[in-house]
């Protein structure tokens, strides 16, 4: 399922305004968002989980990206997405094709959108168009993290509220999103190699690695 959401970009959530631009959650978020903009390089392995709060229904997904400023190559449930921070390739390993489409800027997606076109963009996500709030700690496994609540400005969002799990070294461990009709989505990082060393053709997709691929280029 999460390959046609990749490839389509999808639409979801946002909700009710009760907070307001809290000092303590601004500093954290821009010592975190400074510290991401300081690496040559950051390789993520993640968990992503959709709770379908209608069904009851969880499905859960393992990737991994690669990001380099606004580059990135992704892989997750049989699709592998390549992002010279120009034009975006989505190779589908089951039809052993490619669909190619030109990026989209990341101020004019939803928030859990910007993860699948530009990763990057999460660390500066509460810069425009949010408040937001310290809620508190929290320890999971041991490891201790300040909660940053991201509620929207515009109150006609399918989602009310983001949960951000930041470290005391300025690192961000996991995002949550809160849909108004019950859906909550996990992204949670397991694991960060920082700085790296990669190539800019690392983030492009070169169709001699595939043989016999079906190019669709969806650009203007």
């Amino acid at each position: 399922m999460i390959k046609y959401l990749i490839i389509s970009v999808f639409t979801l959530f946002v909700g009710t305004i009760t907070a307001q631009k809290d000092p303590a959650a601004e500093a954290l978020l821009k010592a975190m968002a400074n510290k991401a903009q300081t690496y040559k390089s950051i390789d993520v392995e993640f968990e992503y989980t959709l709770e379908n709060g209608q069904t009851n229904s969880k499905e859960n997904y393992k990737g991994s990206v690669l990001i380099k400023g606004n580059k990135f190559k992704m892989q997750i449930d049989g699709t592998i997405t390549f992002s010279d921070g120009k034009s975006r390739w989505v190779y589908l390993e089951e039809s052993n094709e490619v669909n190619i489409s030109a990026v989209i800027e990341s101020d004019e997606l939803e928030p859990e959108e910007r993860f699948m076109n530009d990763p990057m963009s999460l660390y500066t996500l509460y810069e425009k168009g949010f408040k937001y709030t310290l809620s508190g700690t929290e320890t999971v496994d041991g490891m201790n993290y300040n909660l940053i609540d991201l509620t929207p400005e515009d109150i006609s969002k399918p989602y009310f509220k983001i949960r951000c799990w930041i470290t005391p070294q300025d690192e961000l461990n996991a995002l949550k999103y809160f849909q108004k009709d019950g859906t909550r989505i996990l992204l949670k990082f397991t694991s960060i190699k920082l700085d790296k060393k990669v190539k800019d053709s690392d983030f492009v997709f070169s169709p001699k690695d595939y043989p016999g691929v079906e190019v669709i280029d969806l650009r203007d």
